[in-house]
């Protein structure tokens, strides 16, 4: 099965500093999401054992969940995007090759940032009238805006790295002897489980291994 990983090179130039730079926030708010994830877990523990042990639950524990869920599952999409792991059809892509296969990325992605800004601009009139009518759960009456800012926030942050693709998609369009930067590139499976497994052990796996203490291979 196809994968997709992402491509850092510094053949880049101004787009592989701008790719790096917004890395980091992407990283960032994406271990904030995991973080958050934690503590839903910790939160989830304590309600079951209140529950179940001292007859005693959190008030409202589902309307927490349900209002800070939005966390975790949208401020990762960013991070998800760069490194190419959202769910794609691959059938056809899979077998493209070149300017060709950069080109339809690149229109792939352009009609992803017209998405977004319609998205963008829809889920932030969606957060103004909860904040304006004071828009709260049944259970605890707890607000709900601070859930519904993060849609818009999480999409915003997606959009810029579709920009920074569009940019990385049209230059190997434009020539695709370049290395790809800034781009998740399609890999076979071999080359996926190759990956993986050079980022498990830290190190590049070589075809044969260098024998201890400075010795001759046999």
């Amino acid at each position: 099965m196809a994968q997709a990983q992402s491509q850092n090179g510094r053949q880049g130039g101004a787009l592989s500093a701008i790719d790096r730079t917004f890395s980091r926030i992407e990283d960032a708010v994406t271990l904030f999401a995991a973080a958050f994830i934690f503590l839903l877990m910790l939160f989830v523990v304590c309600e079951v054992i209140g529950r179940y042990v001292f007859n005693r639950p959190i008030p409202g524990a589902i309307d927490w969940i349900e209002v800070y869920m939005a966390i975790f599952a949208f401020l990762p999409a960013a991070y998800a995007q760069r490194l190419g792991v959202h769910v794609r059809m691959e059938l056809v892509v899979a077998k493209m090759r070149g300017r060709l296969l950069w080109g339809v990325e690149c229109f792939a992605v352009c009609i992803g940032v017209v998405y977004c800004l319609i998205i963008i601009d829809k889920s932030w009139e969606h957060f103004l009238r909860s904040v304006i009518e004071g828009d709260s759960t049944i259970d605890v009456q707890l607000q709900t805006w601070p859930g519904k800012l993060v849609v818009p926030i999480a999409l915003v942050l997606l959009c810029i790295r579709l920009i920074i693709q569009v940019w990385g998609y049209g230059r190997l369009a434009l020539d695709p002897d370049r290395a790809p930067v800034a781009v998740p590139v399609i890999l076979d499976a071999a080359e996926h489980a190759r990956a993986e497994i050079e980022e498990v052990m830290g190190r590049e796996t070589d075809d044969s291994t260098d024998p201890p203490d400075g010795g001759s291979k046999a």
